[in-house]
């Protein structure tokens, strides 16, 4: 008899996740999808796509080949780590989702009209950030945009209280994840950062409850 569910559909982890976050980040998530949407960005590359969250509801399950990126709708998602790729595919099974490196992406140069990362940057280091940039650009084509969701410095004071509330989110995470996410909001957070990596911002939405801003951004030139 096969299981009932694919394997990883239930990993603690990513279930945990999901629970502790997906309502909080489900706006978010929404409005990335419709900027993929109402601008046509497809094919959607989702980069540090964790749980797969931000593709599950948001892009049309349709079976496309992953190599035929003709898809009219191809969305891909990408994560480092395999359980959690896992997870979002068994939690999505039409969507694909691929296990490798966000600093080496395993794609061909100009393939997708979007790129999108959510919360990926902060935690990463300064050369992995940088080198994650530069394959957004490699693998972006022309007219394409690169979409990122992350922490910035607070501006006012609700932001303040947000950003109290998600330095205490990143300190139990620890380690080099808060360290690194303390170097990025030293340098100024999303924004700066993009603007260094050769993107120039387009739009920008900031959410105070969380000091968090998504950035709309395309290549330089």
């Amino acid at each position: 008899m096969s299981p009932r569910h694919p394997t990883g559909f239930w990993y603690l982890p990513g279930r945990a996740y999901d629970l502790a976050f997906g309502h909080m980040s489900r706006g978010l998530r929404r409005r990335v999808a419709r900027t993929v949407e109402k601008e046509r960005l497809y094919p959607w590359l989702d980069v540090c796509s964790g749980t797969g969250d931000q593709l599950r509801g948001h892009v049309p399950q349709v079976r496309v080949p992953v190599l035929g990126l003709e898809g009219s709708k191809l969305a891909i998602g990408l994560d480092l780590h395999f359980n959690f790729v896992r997870y979002a595919a068994a939690r999505a099974p039409l969507i694909p989702f691929v296990c490798g490196d966000a600093g080496r992406l395993p794609f061909k140069d100009r393939t997708f009209r979007a790129v999108t990362v959510s919360f990926g940057l902060h935690d990463k280091s300064p050369d992995l950030r940088h080198a994650m940039m530069t394959e957004a650009r490699r693998v972006l084509a022309p007219g394409g945009k690169l979409i990122a969701v992350d922490f910035k410095p607070p501006w006012d004071a609700r932001s303040r209280i947000g950003a109290l509330f998600a330095h205490a989110i990143e300190r139990l995470a620890g380690g080099e994840h808060y360290r690194n996410g303390r170097e990025f909001l030293r340098r100024g957070g999303l924004s700066f950062f993009l603007r260094e990596s050769g993107f120039i911002e387009v739009s920008r939405r900031d959410v105070a409850t969380g000091a968090i801003s998504m950035v709309i951004a395309r290549l330089e030139g």
